[in-house]
């Protein structure tokens, strides 16, 4: 009995860690972000003194000065990701003497391709870098697809003979101009001043500001959850504990 509320307690304190550490410290820091209604108000707030957290959360569409046009969709962007994907059957199993019709598969990155951008509310203009490497970046991409034969980007791939090919593609992944954004940053002013969200979080479709406060509010919850079963976990073994002194 002792053993099991030692592990009773133990999994509490556990619980309690992870929570501090997870939940609860990104539930008080999704409260704290700035949410700018505005674009023109970032750039007020970078005028005031520094920022106790100079993570914002803005809204805005697209834009460039120099935007690029995709080689295959002709779409205008400012990020662009092309990938090419074979799909083969091997004939023959050289390691056992049989055949076999399974499927496989292999994908290389053909080229990507990003430009300086900005996003733009009519009020104001913000410059976002690194966004490619941020949470949701790649779910806000548009995606365009062409059956075409790209078989000489993996000749390297096979040393011999014994595979059959099926119809191949390539995948273009493309941040377009006047794509709508919400955007988790920190805020700051690049080299010649402009304001700039120089480091990148999180990265939504449209406008989600809202969904920074549902965020918080899903974490707050998880972090109610933990503190309960945590002190319920804790109580059992406080209580195991005193009824084995009591009787002994």
């Amino acid at each position: 009995m002792i053993e099991f509320a030692g592990l009773c307690i133990g999994v509490g304190i556990l619980i309690e860690v992870y929570n501090r550490t997870d939940p609860k410290r990104k539930a008080e820091n999704l409260a704290s972000i700035t949410q700018i209604d505005e674009l023109k108000g970032l750039v007020d707030l970078l005028e005031k003194e520094p920022l106790s957290n100079p993570v914002v959360a803005i809204f805005g569409t697209v834009g460039s000065n120099s935007a690029v046009e995709t080689t295959r969709s002709g779409t205008l962007c400012v990020f662009s990701e092309e990938t090419a994907t074979v799909c083969y059957k091997r004939d023959k199993n050289k390691n056992c003497n049989t055949y076999s019709n399974r499927e496989e598969s292999k994908e290389v990155m053909l080229y990507r391709k990003v430009v300086p951008w900005y996003l733009d509310d009519g009020t104001g203009r913000v410059y976002v870098t690194g966004a490619q490497f941020a949470k949701g970046f790649y779910a806000t991409l548009n995606g365009y697809i062409f059956p075409e034969p790209v078989m000489e980007h993996f000749e390297r791939f096979f040393s011999s003979k014994d595979v059959q090919f099926v119809p191949n593609r390539c995948r273009e992944h493309v941040l377009e101009i006047g794509k709508p954004l919400t955007i988790i940053g920190k805020a700051e002013r690049d080299k010649n001043g402009a304001p700039t969200i120089g480091r990148v979080y999180q990265v939504f479709n449209g406008r989600s500001i809202n969904k920074i406060d549902e965020l918080a509010s899903d974490f707050n919850s998880v972090s109610d959850g933990c503190e309960m079963l945590s002190l319920l976990l804790a109580g059992i073994g406080v209580s195991i504990i005193a009824v084995s002194l009591l009787t002994a």
